[in-house]
């Protein structure tokens, strides 16, 4: 993932506070977060990752698997590392309880018939994120669809793709997964912790998915999210013209943890979804650029969802 910055190491969270944090949290984000600490102790505790593998009796490929995230790291090597690492009690105690976490299966696993290994990181980010910002361009978010506009729109991406199930029973199976998943995901709203800011592009609003009364109904619920505490809804109007980074839908990850790297995640023109390590598709761009362009954005172009504007004047 992109790193932007880095405030230094985050002060422990302590008793139910922890407790929480751990619970409420996506499995896979917790693993990404075990290693990353994991790693860091190493570090400060001045071992290489051969060290570390000779004191185990580990291949070395082993440990940096593991600080990779190739591979997943069990509870009882956990309690070895942070024993050998030498780091204080109560971190030693987060650091377990944190490898026991990351060990329970997410709440998707059922869906994983449907899913990539970009739609799933894509998730655990999406729920484990103190703030997320969307920039759309052409359709309304998954977090916002209403059910009949999320089933139409997946069934006519089914239908234009190479899915060999299309048109099958298989196929129809796939479609429902998926909707469902999407619905499903539609629960970080209610998070009190999380907040959601969009910006969608005119185009988003005036295209039809799923005819008239689908959008009818789109609009409704647009208007009634946007009526949620922690939900901000915007759309930029074709009058702006061309403006920063609008040429392809983004989304940014902030975490309330200060070792938590800021995330962006793209969409490449085949809309596969990607995530890079810069968080670019060949233009070098860093998460800060894609926030400081949403920030822009915001200020200068952007205007409210009302009734007026997705309805019509009143007669």
């Amino acid at each position: 993932m992109g790193a932007v910055t880095g405030c230094g190491a985050a002060t422990p969270l302590r008793g139910p506070e922890r407790d929480a944090v751990i619970l409420s949290e996506n499995p896979m984000f917790l693993r990404q977060r075990l290693r990353d600490r994991l790693k860091k102790a190493r570090e400060a505790a001045e071992l290489t990752q051969q060290q570390v593998a000779d004191v185990f009796g580990w291949s070395p490929s082993k440990v940096i698997r593991i600080e990779n995230g190739k591979i997943g790291v069990s509870v009882t090597d956990t309690m070895a590392l942070v024993s050998h690492y030498g780091i204080d009690t109560d971190e030693q105690r987060e650091l377990i309880e944190l490898a026991r976490a990351a060990r329970q299966p997410s709440w998707y696993a059922p869906y994983k018939e449907v899913m990539t290994p970009a739609l799933e990181a894509y998730i655990a980010y999406e729920e484990s994120a103190k703030i997320v910002r969307n920039y759309e361009r052409n359709v309304v978010p998954g977090l916002l669809q209403t059910e009949e506009y999320a089933r139409a729109l997946l069934q006519s991406l089914q239908e234009e793709s190479d899915d060999s199930a299309a048109g099958t029973s298989a196929g129809q199976r796939h479609l429902e997964l998926r909707v469902d998943l999407r619905m499903k995901r539609q629960k970080a709203l209610e998070s009190e912790d999380s907040e959601f800011f969009f910006i969608l592009d005119e185009a988003v609003l005036r295209r039809e998915v799923g005819g008239e009364a689908v959008m009818r109904q789109q609009y409704e619920t647009l208007l009634r999210l946007n009526t949620l505490p922690n939900v901000t809804i915007w759309y930029v109007p074709f009058t702006a013209g061309p403006y920063l980074l609008f040429r392809s839908p983004y989304q940014i990850f902030e975490f309330g943890n200060n070792d938590d790297d800021l995330v962006a995640y793209l969409e490449s023109p085949s809309g596969e979804a990607l995530l890079n390590e810069r968080a670019s598709l060949g233009d070098r761009k860093e998460p800060a650029d894609y926030l400081d362009a949403f920030w822009a954005v915001e200020k200068r172009l952007a205007k409210p969802i009302t009734r007026e504007v997705l309805f019509g004047p009143e007669d």
